[in-house]
């Protein structure tokens, strides 16, 4: 993969973070509103379905925003090596400091 197309992921899915935790409050609220209509209460309703919706909020957040700070370690394995001086005909320097690169984050799982 590109390395371009790897950073180009991880802005992407901060841009997202906003809309996940948007649908899924929406997603809480639809729910626990279906499950709060058996109330007699109209405040109890209210309260039961926000509840719902925040809390649903707050896990697809969570979890996430974990997930995200994990991802360029993730991808880090799937990109192209960095391209440096040894990248043409003295190939044999470049390719050593990828491959200690490469050979670290092996290290570091």
């Amino acid at each position: 993969m590109p390395r371009w197309l790897a950073h180009l992921l991880v802005v992407v899915g901060w841009l997202l973070t906003p809309a996940w935790a948007w649908a899924a409050s929406h997603v809480g609220l639809w729910l626990t509103a279906l499950v709060a209509l058996r109330f007699e209460n109209p405040v109890a309703v209210l309260a039961v379905a926000g509840a719902g919706a925040l809390v649903s909020g707050f896990a697809v957040l969570w979890t996430w925003v974990r997930f995200m700070r994990r991802l360029p370690h993730l991808l880090s394995h799937h990109m192209a090596p960095r391209g440096g001086a040894g990248a043409g005909a003295g190939a044999g320097a470049g390719a050593g400091a990828g491959a200690e690169e490469h050979a670290a984050i092996a290290a570091a799982d």
